[in-house]
This record gives C-alpha cells, structure tokens and sequence, in this order.
C-alpha cells in the first residue's frame, strides 16, 4: 500500500506531463491532418480588419462583381488593367468600410428596412442613383413604370438581376452611412456666443500698418538647441513622426523596340498578302478580321471624312482597286474599295425591341412575325410600341427615335435603315434582341464609300527579343553589385531613374509597365541587393534596393533637422516677442519701432476675420487676428505668425451689418461638411486594419 502511494506521488507529475504531450501531440496531429487549417487560413488571408478575417476568395469575388457591373457600365468586354486596379481599390475600400462601418450600425441598431427600401426604388423619396438610371432620356423626367419594368423581368434575366443587386447594394449602403453621419450632425450645435462672436469678426473691418520682424534676423548661430531638449520634443509628439512601410529603388530598363530590320520585315509580309487581299473574289471584309492588326470598319464613309491620301485614291479608283502599301500610326496599310453607295447622312426611324428567349426562341421569332403582319396591315406602331417594346425608353414614345447618323446603332440595325427603303417596315437582329423598324424618312443621299484596311503593326521580332535580353544578361552578370551596377551606368552614360517611397500596394513605378512583381520583389530584399531581370511590358528592368522603411515612428535620427529647425524658430519667436515688447514699452511710435528695427511700416486695407492673407505677410492668421482685435491708433501688443513676429496699428475700423442667422447656418452647414468629410476617414483611422493585398496581387 505505502509502495503504492509512492509510486502515485512521484509519478503523479511524470503522469502530467505524460497527459499534457499527449493532448498536444492530439492538437498537432489535428492540425497537420487537417491540412494545417489555421496556417493555411492565415496564408489565404488578404485583410483582418478590427479581428475580423477576409480571405482572399471572398476579396476577389468582390472585386470580380465590381469588374461585371464595369463591363455591363460601359459596355465593354474586356478591362485594362489600369482599370483593373482601380475597381481592385474600390473593391478594398468597400469591404473596409463594410466592416468597420457594419460594427457600428449593428452597435446603434441602424438599418435600412423593406419598406424603407421600397420608397428608395418606387416612392416618394426615390434615390437619386435610382432617379438617374430610370430618367426617361427624351423628356428627362423618372419614370417610376420603367423601374416597375426592371424588376418585374430581371427575374428572367441573370444579368439584369446581378446588376440590380449590385446597385440595390450601393444604395443601401449609402443610406446606412447617411443615417450615421445624421447622427453626428445632429450631435453638433452652433451656440448663440459662438455665432455673435463670428459675426463680430465677419462684420469688422480694418485698414493698419504693420512691422514684421522675420526670423531671419536673427542668425542661427544665436540659438542653441540641446540634444535633451531635441529628444524631449521627439518624445512629446511622436504622433507626427509616423511613416508607413516604403521602399527605395534605383533601376535600369533595356527597352525593346523594332529595328530598321523589323520594319522591312513587316513590310515585306504585308506584301506577301496583297495578291490575296486584292484577288476580286475574296471576302475582303472576313480577310481583314483574320490577318489584320486593325479592325474592320464596315461603316460607309463621304470622301470629306477620308485622309487625304486615301480621299484622293477613293474618288479615282473602282470598287476592288487597292492602295498601298502605304505607312500610318506605325502600321503598314493596305486599302481596298469594297463598295460604292448613295447613302443618306441620317435616317429617322422607329422601332419595337423584343428581348430572344433563349428557352423558346421559336416564341420571339412568332410574336415578330405577328407584329410585322399586323403593321403591314395598317395597326398603329405607336401603339404596338408602347404595349410590346421592352426598350422603355422609346417605348413611352411610341418607338420613336428621332434622327441618327451612321455609326451611332448597332451595326445589324444600322444597316437595315440606311439599306432600307423609307417607309419599309423591316427586322433585324442585334445582341438586345429582335428589333421591327419603321423607317419614317431618309435624309438627302450622297456618296459614300465603304472600305477594308489591311494593317501589320511594326513590332519587334524575336531576333530583337533575343538581342536586347542578351544585353540585359551580359549586364547583370557583369554588374552584379551596387557598386558595380552604379559604375557601369556612369561608364556606359546610361541612363538610371528612380522608383522613390514605394509602398506595399503600388500599382506603378515611373513608366513601367505593370511593375507589381518588382514591388513585391523591393519588399523581400535586403539594401543592396540586385533585383533578377524583369521582364515588364517591352522592357528588360535591374533593379537595385537602396532604402529601406519600415512601417512605425521614424527614428530620431530621420528628423533630428526638422525638430531642431522647429525648436530654433521656437526660440527665435520668443527672443523677437520680448525684443517688441521692450520697443512698446518704450513709448516709441511704430515708424520709430520700424527704424529700430531696421524694417519697413506696411499698410493692409479692408482686411477681414475671413481673409485668407495679407499683401506682404502671406498667410498669416495671427497677423489678421491681431489687427482685427486692436484698438484703433494704438500700438498692439506683438504676436508671433508663421513667419515672423508682428506688430500692428489700426488706422480704420468700420463695422458692417451682419445677419446673425446666416452665420449661423453656414456655421452650422461647415460643421455638417466636416462631418461628412472627416468621419469615416477618422473611423478608418482608428481601426485595426492588416493589409496584406501585396501578397497575392
């Protein structure tokens, strides 16, 4: 029994830690098999904003959201990458300001309910992002049946109904956050003093003379500034000394551009194509839209629209002649006449949209055909328009759209109504859908010519290629220092630039062409280390890292300068300020102060509390203050502005009538602005936001 007992109390902690690595082995082995969740989530993270992790997946479907609602905007079906980056910051800056915003409304029980949502789209208070996308274009008015419209199909339409939440999202975030800042407006008052004395300040009126003396006069061998009393200054307002993360770069691009070799050589194989492009029987509008580096443009044009060059081919030449080679915009042309009509400048025409059911598209082809049939019958367009047409806005118009030039509908619809006869009721087919158009009247034809233009773009080759980045090895091998990289471009008079306080998330570095990778790289290297080659757009880039900054408050030695600078001008204000009292206080008049002084009596008129500077001074509030608060024909006391001490003697003083209630409300309007400016900046400020975007992008 006593062995027993033994064995339990000196084994007891044998035991525990026995238990404690068995649950820790069980967490790790949890861990590790699980695929390191908690390691692999940190690594997918791209923000923690005040404890609250965003992954990367979630960051990026938001800013894919936001690249769709792009396109849908403006039409287009691809983004640069200029633009790209934009929607990726705006992205960002939505999500943070979801986040810290959305702890604060949830806090104070802010929202934005159904009904409320309702009135926003279709009542009496509709949103102005509503008002604006719902504005009938002809009669400029909102048309709340066009928004009934809208959401009664979008249910049928993936597209309508993405872009309608997207907008529905914006609307109700901008409505969470006007109800906040309501908040703080209201929190605000102007009091009755405090308006009174800006009324005062407003409604007086000054003319004085004033001496300055500037810092200047005193040389800065006459003030000594301690290294304590720098260090206490340091410590005092470290809040002004703080810096974000940046780097420091000096670089070299090896630039590849075409050679006399590679224009020939463009040449020659836009050549080798002519015989095709002009045989008679070729497509040549299809032999465009495969071989050339320029577009085809099936648009007729009058000679007065051409260059000269080819206005002077067209009016001479028969339809399959063609001209060139000839040179333009970098690009070696071929031009072939592929047709010669009597075309109108305008048409005006109506029309009734029907939108293709993808489902059963045998269902919009029927209604077509109905519609033409009973049109052709004499059935009032008009009115077929408003009951059909789902482009609402010529719908309200009976279908009517006016007057339109060449090139401003779709290429299906244009060439319906310009090839139409007036009068015909004719169908054609577009991305919108099936469109039936009246053409109403024809403008008076004119000639007009319709041409293919065969473009090789000169570019650099692959022997170019090779070549430049040969060059750019033979130097980074050679220079693979700073020392040797900085030596070399002074010996081979090349040309150094510089890519100063880049930050984490910098989307550009001088010129340079997508230089993400080079950022990145600025930011994983040590002071002097050589970059590899980057390749970024046609430039081969070295790259050396000259200075490093971490995020945090800038070491003392950084701004010594500064603060001694500050705390000498300090000084100097304090030796001047009593240097013009002892003047006052002598009785002397300030012409006589001016003398001692060895400074000039200057003269402001008509200055105001609201006066921004004064001739001679610069911006100096203190200085129009002091004038404004002095006794008239009195001497003042000095008062120290930005750049010097002053001294003032009012000469005229008027006052004019102010109305009290005015001043009040632009006080009042200045510190609702303030509010809507400064709060949520101030918001983010104090948040605690972990950016960690330069890791994926």
């Amino acid at each position: 029994m006593a062995t027993l007992e033994r064995i339990r109390s000196k084994g007891g902690v044998l035991v525990a830690v026995m238990i404690g690595f068995a649950l820790f082995a069980f967490i790790m082995t949890d861990l590790l098999s699980s695929g390191s969740s908690i390691f692999q989530r940190s690594k997918m993270e791209v923000a923690e904003i005040n404890g609250e992790s965003i992954s990367i997946q979630d960051f990026q479907a938001r800013v894919s959201e936001m690249e769709e609602y792009a396109r849908l905007n403006s039409g287009e079906s691809a983004l640069d990458a200029e633009m790209i980056n934009r929607l990726r910051q705006q992205a960002w800056n939505q999500m943070v300001n979801e986040v810290i915003m959305g702890e604060k409304y949830e806090e104070l029980g802010i929202e934005v309910t159904s009904t409320e949502l309702l009135d926003m789209v279709t009542g009496a208070n509709v949103h102005p992002t509503i008002r604006q996308l719902f504005t009938n274009p002809q009669t400029g008015a909102f048309d709340k049946q066009q928004v009934i419209n809208f959401l009664q199909s979008k249910q049928y339409d993936p597209t309508a109904n993405f872009y309608w939440t997207f907008v529905e999202d914006q609307i109700i975030n901008e409505r969470l956050f006007s109800k906040y800042s309501t908040l703080f407006q209201k929190g605000f008052t102007v009091t009755d003093q405090w308006a009174k004395s800006e009324a005062k300040a407003r409604s007086t009126e000054v003319d004085f003379d004033f001496v300055v003396q500037r810092l200047t006069s005193i040389d800065d061998a006459e003030v000594s500034v301690s290294d304590s009393e720098i260090k206490d200054y340091y410590n005092t307002h470290e809040d002004n000394f703080q810096q974000d993360a940046s780097r420091d770069i000096e670089y070299l691009t090896f630039d590849v551009e075409p050679t006399e070799e590679d224009r020939e050589l463009t040449k020659e194989r836009l050549m080798e194509m002519e015989s095709d492009f002009s045989a008679p029987d070729i497509d040549a509008a299809q032999f465009v839209r495969i071989n050339s580096d320029i577009p085809f443009n099936p648009r007729y044009m009058k000679s007065e629209a051409l260059d000269p060059e080819i206005r002077d081919f067209v009016t001479s030449a028969s339809e399959g002649d063609v001209y060139g080679p000839y040179f333009e915009e970098n690009t070696f042309k071929l031009t072939k006449l592929v047709d010669v009509a009597q075309l109108p400048d305008s048409v005006k025409a109506r029309h009734i949209l029907l939108r293709n059911n993808p489902q059963n598209p045998q269902d919009t082809k029927a209604l077509s055909d109905s519609l033409v049939n009973l049109l052709e019958n004499g059935a009032n367009f008009a009115e077929l328009a408003r009951q059909y047409s789902e482009d609402q806005g010529s719908a309200i118009n009976g279908g009517d759209l006016g007057w339109f030039r060449q090139g401003q509908m779709v290429q299906p619809f244009n060439d319906a109504v310009f090839f139409g006869a007036e009068g015909d009721i004719v169908t054609a087919e577009s991305q919108f859908g099936t469109h039936i158009i009246h053409i109403q009247d024809k403008g008076v034809p004119t000639t007009q010519y319709q041409l293919a233009t065969l473009g090789r773009e000169v570019t650099h080759s692959s022997k170019t290629y090779q070549n430049v980045y040969s060059e750019a090895t033979r130097f980074a091998a050679l220079n693979n220092t700073q020392e040797k990289f900085n030596k070399a471009i002074e010996e081979e008079n090349l040309t150094k630039r510089y890519g100063r306080d880049l930050s984490k998330n910098d989307e550009r570095v001088g010129s340079l062409e997508s230089p993400r990778k080079l950022v990145k790289w600025a930011f994983d290297a040590e002071i002097g280390e050589m970059s590899p080659i980057f390749e970024l757009g046609d430039q081969f880039v070295i790259a050396v890292l000259t200075e490093i900054t971490e995020e945090g408050t800038m070491p003392l030695v950084n701004v010594r300068n500064r603060i001694e600078r500050q705390l000498m001008n300090d000084k100097k204000k304090e030796m001047i300020l009593t240097q013009l009292r002892e003047e006052k206080e002598s009785g002397k008049s300030l012409q006589e102060i001016a003398e001692s002084l060895e400074a000039e009596v200057q003269s402001a008129s008509d200055v105001n509390f609201n006066a921004f500077q004064v001739a001679g001074a610069g911006v100096e509030p203190a200085l129009v203050s002091l004038a404004v608060y002095s006794p008239v024909n009195e001497v003042s006391e000095p008062a120290a502005g930005n750049n010097g001490v002053y001294l003032v003697q009012v000469t005229n003083k008027e006052e004019t009538e102010t109305n009290l209630e005015d001043i009040q409300q632009q006080l009042k309007n200045n510190l609702n602005s303030k509010v809507s400016y400064q709060l949520l900046q101030t918001i983010r400020d104090n948040a605690e936001i972990v950016d960690n975007r330069s890791n994926f992008y």
